[in-house]
C-alpha cells in the first residue's frame, strides 16, 4: 500500500504570491501566475527546517508585538540609497541596477518628508536599542534625512520582470563586436563633456553584466552618433538611429513602472541624446527627473555622509545632469523650470571631484567644460525667472538685471584657457564649444529680458530704451551668428548640447525681428546679411551631417525664405512708422515673439498682407486650440452643448 503524503507537506515550496493569498502552486512558473503575466517569484525561509511550529510561533507574536511598538517601522533615518553598496569598498557594485534587480530589490528607499525628519531622529533615538549610548549627544545633526522603505510595483499590475531585457538583447544582437567600440567612443567624446558615470567602474560592471537594460539601450542610442568618428565603425553601415531611439524609449516606458536610480540614470541620457526627434516627451521626461531625483533626495549634499566616495561624486553628478537639464529645456521649450535654488545644496562639482583619479592623469583639464557648465547654469536659473514671472517689478528688476550682467562677465573672464575655442581644428576639450554658444545665447535671453522689461515700463523716455535694448539684442544675436558661422567641421562633430537647436531657432527669430523692425535701412541691410550668413552656414552644416542645423532649418525655412526674397527698400520705406508706433508685447514670458501682425504695427507696413499668416513657424493660439482636443468630430466646444443662441 502507498503510504500517503503528511498533510501540509509540499515536494515543491509554493511561490510568494501562492503562499500569500494561500492558493495551491503548481512549481515555478505556476500555472496562475503565467496566466495573470507577473513574476513567479519564490523567497526561501530564513528559519532552520527543523524549527518547531511552537518556536515560529512564538517569534511571530514576539515580531507582532514590536512592530505594534514601533510607530515608523519602514522609516531610515540614516543616510542611504536605494542600491546596495560596501560601506568600505570603493567600487560601487550595482550602483546602476543589475538585470536581476526587479527580483533582488522589491522595495526602494525614497526620502521621507524634511518637516518630520528630526521628529522621526528623535523617536528613533528613544526606540533605539542603543538610546543610553547616545544619551549624552544632545545637538542633532545638521540637515537630518530620513528615507522609507516602498513597494517599487504597483499591486496586481503585470510589469516585465526585468524592464529593458528584450529591447537590450535586440540592440545587442544588432552591434555585435561594435558595442565596445561604442563604448570607447562615448568615454571619449561625450563622458568628459557630460560626465555621468565613473569610467572604470562602468566598463567592469558592464562586462560582469551588472548594469541595468534600459541603461545599456539609452547608452548605446546616444552613442550611436559618434559612429563616423571611429575608423573601424565607418566602414560599416550604422544601424537605424530611429529603429535604436524606439528600444530604448520602449524599455524607458517599462523602467518607470519600477523607477529606481538606474532609471534615472536611462532618462538623463535620454534627454541628452541625439537626434531630437520628441520635444514633447523631452519636456516630459524632464518634469519625471526632477521628481525622481527629489524623491532619491540627490538634492541634499552627500559630502558629510559616511558613504564610498565613488557613490557621493556619482551622486553630485546625477543631481547636477538633472538640474541642467530642467533649466536649459525651460529655456528652449518655454517651461518654467521646476527646480528652486533654495531647494537643493549640492555643491558646483570640481574638476577634482570629476577626474578619474592618479590612474589617468592626462584627464587633470578634460572636465573644466562641465564644471564651467554647472555654473552657468546657476547664473541661467536666475534669468528664467525674469522669464516666466507675469508682473514685472519696475524697481526692482532692473537691478536684477545689472547684476545678471555682471555674473556673466565674471564667469567669462574666469573662464579657463583649455575651456575656450580654439581657431582651426586643433585638439579641444569635449564641450567646449557647446558651452561658448550656450554662455552666448544666456547673454541673449539676458538682453530679451531686458527688451520686454523696457518695453511695459511707464517712463517718459521709453520709447528711447526700447530703441536702445532692440540694439543691444540685435548685437547680442550677431555674436551669435559671427561665432556660429566660424565654427569648423570638427566642432559640428564635438560633443552639442540638443538645446543648441533651440537657441539657433531664437537667433533665427530675432534677427527676423530686427530686420523687419529697423528703422534704418542700413541696419535692416545688417541684419538681413546677418541672416543670409547663418542661413547658409546652416544650410551647409546640415549638409555635413549635422542635425542640430536640420531641426532649425525645418522649423523656419519658409519664414527666412520670404524675408529674404524681400528687398531692402521694401523693408526699410516705413521706418518713420516704426519708430512711431510702440511695440506690443504679449506677455513676460514670451521669449520668441514678434510685434503684432495686426493692422497698425511695423510688420504690417514691411511685409504683403498675403505673407502674414505664415511668416513664423508658429501658430496663433486662438487658431490652433482646437487642436489640442482629442475628441474626434467633436471639435471646439461642440461636445459641451455651447450654442450661439444659450443664455447664460
Amino acid at each position: 500500500m502507498t503510504q500517503r503524503r503528511p498533510y501540509r507537506s509540499h515536494k515543491v515550496p509554493a511561490c510568494d504570491r501562492c503562499r500569500r493569498f494561500k492558493r495551491r502552486c503548481t512549481g515555478r512558473p505556476c500555472v496562475l501566475c503565467n496566466l495573470q503575466e507577473v513574476p513567479c517569484e519564490y523567497t526561501p525561509s530564513s528559519l532552520p527546517k527543523g524549527q518547531s511550529a511552537s518556536t515560529r510561533s512564538a517569534r511571530r507574536t514576539v515580531s507582532q508585538r514590536t512592530a505594534r511598538q514601533s510607530p515608523l517601522p519602514n522609516l531610515q533615518p540614516r543616510p542611504s540609497t536605494a542600491d546596495r553598496e560596501d560601506e568600505h569598498g570603493e567600487r560601487v557594485s550595482d550602483y546602476h541596477g543589475g538585470p536581476n534587480q526587479a527580483r533582488s530589490k522589491p522595495e526602494l528607499s525614497m526620502v521621507a518628508n524634511p518637516v518630520i525628519s528630526e521628529d522621526i531622529r528623535i523617536l528613533e533615538r528613544y526606540m533605539s536599542s542603543q538610546a543610553a549610548s547616545r544619551a549624552g549627544s544632545s545637538v542633532l545633526e545638521n540637515n537630518p534625512m530620513v528615507y522609507m522603505k516602498i513597494s517599487r510595483r504597483r499591486e496586481g499590475l503585470a510589469i516585465t520582470e526585468n524592464p529593458g531585457k528584450q529591447q537590450k538583447e535586440t540592440l545587442m544582437q544588432i552591434l555585435r563586436s561594435n558595442a565596445n567600440e561604442l563604448i570607447d567612443l562615448y568615454f571619449e567624446h561625450i563622458h568628459p563633456a557630460f560626465p555621468l558615470f565613473d569610467q572604470d567602474s562602468f566598463i567592469q560592471l558592464y562586462r560582469e553584466n551588472k548594469v541595468s537594460p534600459t541603461l545599456i539601450c539609452d547608452f548605446f542610442a546616444v552613442s550611436q552618433i559618434l559612429w563616423n568618428l571611429s575608423p573601424t565603425l565607418r566602414k560599416t553601415p550604422p544601424p537605424d538611429p530611429m529603429f535604436v531611439w524606439n528600444l530604448a524609449v520602449e524599455a524607458l516606458q517599462q523602467d518607470f513602472l519600477v523607477a529606481g536610480i538606474s532609471t534615472l540614470y536611462a532618462v538623463v541620457l535620454d534627454m541628452a541624446g541625439r537626434p531630437i526627434y520628441a520635444v514633447l516627451q523631452n519636456a516630459i521626461n524632464s518634469g519625471r527627473a526632477v521628481s525622481l531625483a527629489l524623491s532619491l533626495g540627490l538634492n541634499r549634499n552627500p559630502s558629510g555622509w559616511k558613504r564610498p566616495a565613488i557613490e557621493i561624486h556619482l551622486r553630485k553628478r546625477l543631481w547636477w545632469a538633472v538640474l541642467i537639464h530642467d533649466y536649459w529645456s525651460s529655456f528652449a521649450h518655454g517651461t518654467p523650470p521646476m527646480i528652486r535654488k533654495d531647494q537643493y545644496d549640492v555643491p558646483v562639482p570640481a574638476v577634482s571631484d570629476l577626474e578619474a583619479g592618479l590612474r589617468h592623469p592626462t584627464k587633470s583639464t578634460a572636465f573644466v567644460c562641465f564644471s564651467s557648465l554647472c555654473r552657468l547654469t546657476l547664473i541661467l536659473g536666475d534669468i528664467l525667472p525674469l522669464a516666466y514671472n507675469l508682473t514685472i517689478d519696475q524697481q526692482d528688476i532692473w537691478k536684477q538685471i545689472r547684476r545678471l550682467e555682471f555674473d556673466l562677465d565674471a564667469w567669462d573672464d574666469c573662464l579657463p584657457d583649455e575651456a575656450r575655442p580654439l581657431d582651426g581644428d586643433g585638439r579641444r576639450i569635449p564641450g567646449c564649444s557647446s558651452l561658448r554658444l550656450g554662455y552666448l545665447s544666456v547673454r541673449l535671453l539676458l538682453k530679451r529680458v531686458a527688451l520686454h522689461a523696457a518695453a511695459v515700463s511707464s517712463d517718459a523716455d521709453r520709447k528711447d530704451n526700447v530703441t536702445y535694448h532692440l540694439s543691444q539684442l540685435r548685437r547680442s544675436a550677431q555674436e551669435i551668428v559671427n561665432y556660429t558661422c566660424g565654427l569648423t567641421k570638427a566642432q559640428l562633430q564635438e560633443f552639442w548640447l540638443p538645446y543648441t537647436a533651440h537657441h539657433l531657432i531664437l537667433t533665427v527669430i530675432i534677427l527676423l525681428r530686427c530686420t523687419v523692425e529697423s528703422p534704418e535701412p542700413t541696419i535692416a541691410e545688417k541684419c538681413r546679411t546677418d541672416l543670409d550668413r547663418l542661413w547658409t552656414k546652416l544650410q551647409s552644416a546640415a549638409n555635413d551631417g549635422w542635425d542640430l542645423a536640420n531641426i532649425c532649418i525645418t522649423r523656419c525655412a519658409e519664414s527666412v525664405s520670404k524675408i529674404l526674397a524681400m528687398s531692402v527698400p521694401n523693408l526699410s520705406s516705413s521706418a518713420t512708422a516704426v519708430t512711431a508706433v510702440d511695440p506690443i508685447e504679449i506677455g513676460p514670458s514670451a521669449l520668441l515673439e514678434l510685434p503684432d501682425l495686426g493692422s497698425g504695427s511695423p510688420m504690417h507696413h514691411h511685409i504683403a498682407p498675403e505673407m502674414m499668416p505664415d511668416i513664423l513657424p508658429f501658430s496663433n493660439p486662438d487658431i490652433s486650440f482646437d487642436n489640442h482636443w482629442d475628441v474626434g468630430a467633436l471639435a471646439g466646444l461642440g461636445f459641451m452643448d455651447v450654442f450661439p443662441n444659450s443664455r447664460f
